[in-house]
C-alpha cells in the first residue's frame, strides 16, 4: 500500500473546480474570436499557477488536440531577446549551447513548435506564461517574433498571460503604462481578450470542489471514504459540507469587518480540507458530519484572516 496523495507534502490532490472552467471557456472563447493571446488577472492565493498548469497537463478541455507548454517568468534585471528566449528554451527542456544567439534560440523554439504542432495534428500551439506581469514591453515583441516565425511553418501560438494582480491600484497604473509602451500590433495580438480568476464562490462552487474529493480515489477507495469509511458508508459525502464553508467564511468576515471580494483563495481551501479530513475526521470516534466551529478553525489555521487581512491593506494603499 502506498502512502495516501493527501499526506504527502509534494503530491497534492489535482481536482478541476469551476473557476477552473471559467478560465477554459475564457481560452476558447478569445480562440473562437481570432485572438492570439488572453490577459488573466487575479490576486495571490486564488489558485492562477495552479490552474493553468492543470489546463496545461488536462489539454482534453480543448476541442481538437493541442500541444501546450506552461511557463513562469523569473525576476530579471536584464531584458534582451537572448535572455527571453532562453527562459522558453529551459522550459521546453531544449538543450542548447550558452552563447548560442538569438536568431539561433528563436530557431530552436520555433523548429520544436512545429514539430509538436505535426505530432498532434494541430494548427495551435498554447503556451502558457505564469507571473506575466514581469513581462517587459520588449518581451511582447520577442513573443511577437515567435509567433510570426512559427506562422511562416503553418502554425499560430496563443499565449494565455497569467498577471499577479494584489496592489490593485499599482497593478493598473502598470498596465495602463505597459500597453503605452507596447506597439499596438502586440497590443493586437495579447491584450484583446481578458478573464479576471478568482476563488471560491458560493455554495455550488463549494460543493463541486468538495465534491472532486469523492471523485478521486486511492488505490480503488474515494478519498473521504479512506478518511472516513463509517460515514461514507452511511450516506455522508463531503461535498455535503459545502453550505457549512459558505456559513463559516461568513461569520469570519462578519467578525472581522473584511472587506472586499469574498471569494475563498484556493490556497486557503486546500489545507483547510485537507486538515479537516486528515486530522478532524479520523481523530473522531463516531464521525458523523463537520461541524461549523471545525470548518471555522480550519480555515483560520490555513491562514484565512492574515491573508485577507493583508489583502485588504494591500488594496486600501
Amino acid at each position: 500500500m502506498t502512502l495516501h496523495p493527501m499526506l504527502q507534502d509534494d503530491n497534492r490532490p489535482r481536482i478541476a473546480t469551476r473557476p477552473i472552467e471559467f478560465l477554459a471557456d475564457a481560452i476558447l472563447l478569445a480562440l473562437e474570436d481570432g485572438y492570439r493571446g488572453i490577459q488573466i488577472h487575479g490576486r495571490s492565493g486564488d489558485g492562477k499557477t495552479y490552474a493553468s498548469e492543470y489546463l496545461s497537463t488536462h489539454p482534453q478541455w480543448l476541442p481538437s488536440p493541442a500541444p501546450t507548454c506552461w511557463i513562469t517568468m523569473p525576476r530579471r534585471t536584464h531584458s534582451s531577446d537572448t535572455v527571453f528566449y532562453n527562459i522558453i528554451q529551459q522550459s521546453m527542456q531544449l538543450a542548447h549551447h550558452p552563447r548560442s544567439s538569438a536568431i539561433d534560440r528563436l530557431t530552436q523554439i520555433v523548429d520544436r513548435i512545429a514539430s509538436e504542432c505535426q505530432c498532434a495534428d494541430s494548427r495551435r500551439y498554447v503556451l502558457f506564461i505564469d507571473e506575466a506581469q514581469r513581462l517587459s514591453a520588449d518581451d511582447y515583441d520577442f513573443l511577437a517574433n515567435i509567433d510570426d516565425a512559427v506562422h511562416l511553418d503553418g502554425y499560430r501560438i496563443f499565449c494565455v498571460f497569467i498577471n499577479q494582480s494584489d496592489d490593485s491600484r499599482h497593478f493598473r497604473k502598470q498596465m495602463r503604462r505597459k500597453l503605452d509602451e507596447i506597439p499596438p500590433q502586440a497590443v493586437r495580438r495579447f491584450f484583446m481578450a481578458e478573464h479576471t480568476f478568482r476563488g471560491l464562490l458560493g455554495v455550488s462552487e463549494f460543493a463541486h470542489a468538495l465534491g472532486r474529493y469523492s471523485a478521486l480515489e486511492h488505490e480503488g477507495v474515494p478519498f473521504a471514504a479512506h478518511f472516513a469509511p463509517p460515514a461514507y458508508e452511511a450516506g455522508w459525502r463531503l461535498e455535503n459540507e459545502a453550505p457549512l464553508f459558505v456559513a463559516a467564511l461568513g461569520e469570519l468576515r462578519i467578525e472581522k469587518k473584511l472587506s472586499g471580494a469574498s471569494d475563498l483563495p484556493m490556497a486557503i481551501f486546500e489545507p483547510a480540507v485537507r486538515r479537516l479530513l486528515v486530522r478532524v475526521a479520523p481523530a473522531k470516534g463516531a464521525f458523523t458530519q463537520f461541524t461549523r466551529d471545525e470548518v471555522r478553525d480550519a480555515l483560520v489555521a490555513a491562514g484565512y484572516l492574515k491573508l485577507e487581512t493583508l489583502r485588504a491593506r494591500q488594496v486600501n494603499r
